[in-house]
């Protein structure tokens, strides 16, 4: 990832955290403890540096395993380098991750999440979604529990 640039950091209304640079952004929301839904949007060429990883990072210091679901219906673009960024991350840290769910809204942004699944070794622990309404769905039935 390349040096992170000014990122804006805010407190939304319902208590999302979310971090900023012009093109994209990053919204965490904890659903319950051990489940983090994380909002994408935009064209991600690593300003952010480890910066977005950090709060997964910070979220699995507090609950594990953790349940990890990924909107990114809305990116447009993913760096290489931030690709093997949560390639690296998902391999190292698949012994504290429940399962990753990620919802892609495009073919190039699916077939990026597949490269990451498999060169991370992990198996079936990330699930793709390309239906929002059976991703919305899963996030509903996680909500309930």
């Amino acid at each position: 990832m390349s040096s992170p640039a000014q990122i804006t950091q805010q407190t939304l209304p319902d208590k999302r955290l979310q971090l900023s640079v012009p093109g994209c952004s990053f919204t965490y929301l904890r659903v319950r403890p051990g489940v983090l839904l994380v909002t994408i949007a935009g064209n991600d060429k690593g300003e952010f540096g480890t910066r977005t990883l950090d709060e997964i990072r910070l979220e699995l210091l507090r609950h594990r395993p953790l349940e990890l679901l990924v909107d990114a219906s809305e990116v447009v673009g993913v760096a290489v380098s931030v690709s093997s960024e949560w390639t690296q991350f998902f391999a190292l840290n698949r012994a504290d991750l429940k399962r990753v769910s990620v919802l892609v809204g495009s073919k190039a942004v699916e077939l990026t999440v597949a490269i990451a699944q498999h060169l991370s070794q992990t198996g079936r622990l990330v699930q793709i979604y390309s239906d929002p309404a059976l991703f919305g769905a899963y996030l509903e039935k996680l909500r309930a529990e």
